[in-house]
């Protein structure tokens, strides 16, 4: 008895939904055949307000023509406009933003307009391991913004997101040197490592940039051919003396004390291969002396 009932409730519902579906659908279609601009719009609104935002926005884009030079176009852009950005279209709402912001100069809401512009970009940037163009763009409409409206309430939230999405691309900068350490590209990683510091001379993953750095800079030292050993374990060492001084208290310091014997033992090893290769060349200069000598002995003979 119970599941009967339960069965017949479920039908019911899910009769009353198809009517309704087909009722919305009946009037979007209707408005979408209609000509008469009051209708598009007040059924433009009505699926704005039930948050249909797909069929709000295909309903104000026909709307446009019927709105042109007429004091109701502002409104229909600025809705457009706020049904694709709560419809997740950031890119087109954004632009969207824009354009009202330039075509309505002087109305009131064209600070708001611009600053939700921002949001569309900064909603749009995507996680730190991903292509960052999007998040360059944020960071450029939200200094656009920054700029524009200095006096803004929203100037300190700006700034926040700006820091944030910076963080993403140092992040991004970071794990992109790491990969080149982790296949063993170490000349390309030093330089993509000092890039980061470079752009990036407060970021906060300062620390951990200088340690690949230097793991960087030991492993290409000690793996490099013999005419290029000497300036690559001098610049290694140098990265080690100024990582001791900048972090003494590193957690890490035991591997970079071990680094550094590896350093200190490349070190010696040079040396002695220079010096074998010394009394080698000496070796030969005294043998070739030594044949030229005979030769001379031989035409003066």
């Amino acid at each position: 008895m119970y599941l009967c009932r339960l069965m017949k409730k479920t039908t019911l519902i899910l009769l009353a939904s198809l009517l309704v579906f087909a009722g919305c659908e009946r009037e979007f279609n209707q408005a979408m055949k209609s000509t008469d601009k009051d209708k598009i719009l007040k059924t433009a609104d009505n699926f704005y307000n039930k948050k249909k935002y797909k069929q709000a926005i295909s309903l104000y884009e026909y709307a446009v023509k019927f709105v042109v030079g007429t004091d109701e176009a502002p409104e229909v852009a600025y809705k457009s406009a706020y049904a694709n950005y709560y419809d997740k279209n950031y890119r087109l709402a954004a632009h969207q933003f824009k354009n009202f912001a330039v075509s309505y100069a002087k109305d009131p809401r064209a600070e708001e307009v611009s600053y939700i512009a921002t949001q569309c970009y900064y909603l749009d940037s995507p996680r730190y391991d991903l292509d960052q163009t999007n998040t360059h763009d944020a960071i450029r409409e939200l200094q656009n913004f920054i700029d524009n409206y200095p006096n803004s309430d929203k100037i300190s939230e700006c700034n926040k997101q700006m820091d944030e999405l910076n963080m993403k691309l140092q992040k991004k900068a970071f794990e992109n040197a790491k990969t080149l350490y982790k296949i063993t590209e170490y000349k390309a990683a030093v330089v993509a490592f000092d890039n980061v510091l470079n752009d990036y001379p407060d970021t906060s993953l300062k620390e951990d940039i200088s340690i690949y750095g230097f793991r960087s800079r030991t492993e290409l030292a000690i793996n490099s051919i013999y005419a290029l050993q000497d300036e690559r374990i001098n610049d290694a060492q140098t990265a080690y003396k100024n990582l001791i001084t900048l972090y003494p208290d590193y957690q890490q310091l035991n591997e970079v004390e071990r680094l550094n014997d590896r350093l200190t033992n490349a070190r010696k090893k040079y040396i002695e291969t220079t010096q074998t290769l010394e009394e080698l060349k000496k070796t030969q200069e005294a043998k070739q002396a030594e044949t030229q000598a005979k030769e001379e002995a031989t035409k003066q003979k």
